[in-house]
């Protein structure tokens, strides 16, 4: 995958004494930051829905707001991420099994990921690329619905999600990809049966336990105040151009530094340039990479802070008052 590309990146920007010490994983720390995270959500649920259950549903509500802005963070934006990678941990194994547990989690077929994410690391922006390319814009009542409750994404997902689940091909640039019959297809069609076999799963529980509300706190989140997410994720490539140098992600790929509240939930994905030159590296690492790459004077793309980022995005037209083409939506 990607790997080799890292391999090329570490000779000409790390020596190898130091690539290697930054690839070591840390599975202490690794533990340390997810039960963090778990611990963050868990603590909320379990409060909120003590609040509901005695009738104070206004703090309740008020109480999931920190748990919605951040659990989307859990996928493909975030610590899900990291774990495609499998530089997480060092047990394969266990990356992959957390890796398809958040994108469950978080409604995302992790066989689509399992496919797309290796392209789009050796041709950023290119043709192939279909996470980032083209590239998306969100409209007035699109905000709106990243900042409150994305009811559209929401009916898109599941019903993008039952297409596939029944084998129904996926349209639009990515029927090639997916063509039926593929081994391609044949993980996204397993993929999306997973996901929604995890979420029943997941609703069925809570109702066992006796709380719909958990269920509806859980299983609505990434469709619940996801604009923090969805801004950063844009920020790592918006209208920045393909590289014309294959192993090179100067022109293609943005790093953004943030406060490290941000970037603990973030799981370090803003250090995107140092990400794309070195995806093995654990993400707990990459702050270190990002300091040689600033005395190397290597960042062609950086923004400092969150809000700066947004009104860059603002700038650059990522805001808009009509609808334009964004990513295909076969998957």
């Amino acid at each position: 995958m990607a790997d080799i590309d890292s391999e090329i990146g570490a000779r000409k920007l790390l020596d190898r004494e130091a690539y290697h010490r930054l690839l070591a994983k840390r599975d202490g720390l690794a533990a340390m930051l997810l039960l963090v995270r778990a611990a963050f959500h868990v603590t909320l649920l379990a409060c909120s829905n003590l609040l509901f259950s005695e009738g104070h549903v206004l703090a309740a509500g008020l109480l999931l707001i920190p748990h919605f802005m951040t659990w989307s963070f859990l996928g493909w934006a975030g610590i899900g991420h990291e774990l495609f990678h499998r530089s997480v941990f060092s047990a394969r194994w266990l990356n992959l099994a957390l890796f398809r547990l958040f994108s469950i989690l978080t409604w995302n077929n992790y066989g689509y990921f399992e496919v797309t994410h290796p392209t789009h690391h050796r041709s950023t922006l290119g043709d192939g690329d279909l996470e980032a390319n083209p590239q998306g814009r969100l409209t007035i009542l699109g905000t709106l619905a990243l900042l409150t409750v994305d009811v559209g994404a929401l009916w898109r997902r599941v019903r993008i999600l039952t297409l596939n689940a029944f084998g129904a091909p996926p349209t639009d640039a990515l029927a090639k990809v997916f063509a039926p019959g593929s081994e391609e297809f044949i993980k996204l069609r397993n993929g999306a049966r997973g996901v929604l076999a995890g979420q029943a799963l997941l609703v069925a529980t809570c109702l066992w336990l006796g709380s719909p509300f958990l269920a509806l706190a859980i299983s609505l989140a990434p469709f619940c105040m996801t604009f923090p997410n969805r801004t950063l994720a844009a920020l790592q490539h918006f209208n920045l151009s393909a590289d014309k140098t294959a192993g090179d992600y100067e022109s293609s790929t943005r790093t953004v530094v943030l406060d490290p509240i941000i970037g603990f939930f973030y799981s370090d994905m803003n250090f995107h340039l140092e990400h794309h030159y070195f995806p093995a590296i654990p993400h707990y690492n990459l702050r270190r990479v990002h300091e040689v790459f600033g005395r190397g004077g290597k960042h062609r793309h950086i923004e400092r802070g969150y809000w700066n980022g947004v009104k860059l995005l603002a700038r650059e037209g990522f805001f808009t008052s009509r609808k334009t083409a964004g990513p295909g939506s076969g998957a």
